[in-house]
């Protein structure tokens, strides 16, 4: 049914992964360097000449696996007579979150930052929703293993 918790909580998820795409993640300014604003779908430079040049290619990566969690919370959010291919889907998702969330961090973050040479200004509203959308995919996962318990313990009642 689409009336229960976790379809409430996957469209949270859903709605986070459009948002991510306007809020920009790290601010990173410095006199020398320039100003750059680093969004999930590319390196963007605030100055009218910069000093480096990032390719439009830069943050594919990033928007692949943003773009397949929206996928697959939209379709886990379809398949709701499903709930064991549904907490399958949910895990995997939470998967590529953790993932995507470790690449922004590790290797995008530390990137630009020894390109530009300067530190980096998170912004919280773009670095929290990676986060969120992890949450509650968790949240959601637990929902639907619940849903799942108690329909068995109904049918052992049979």
């Amino acid at each position: 049914m689409l009336q229960r918790i976790q379809t409430l909580y996957l469209g949270i998820v859903a709605i986070a992964c459009i948002l991510i795409f306007f809020f920009p993640l790290a601010n990173y300014y410095n006199e020398i360097q320039g100003n750059y604003k680093f969004f999930i779908y590319g390196v963007r430079s605030m100055d009218p000449e910069p000093t480096v040049l990032f390719s439009t290619f830069f943050t594919i990566p990033l928007i692949f696996l943003v773009v397949a969690s929206f996928i697959f919370t939209v379709s886990t959010i379809l398949l709701f007579k499903n709930r064991p291919l549904q907490i399958r889907m949910c895990t995997f998702n939470v998967l590529a979150n953790i993932v995507l969330v470790m690449v922004i961090f590790f290797f995008y973050a530390t990137k630009i930052k020894t390109l530009t040479q300067t530190e980096p200004e998170y912004n919280y509203t773009g670095m929290a929703l990676p986060l969120v959308s992890l949450l509650f995919l968790v949240l959601a996962n637990k929902a639907i293993k619940r849903d799942e318990a108690l329909v068995k313990s109904t049918d052992r009642l049979r």
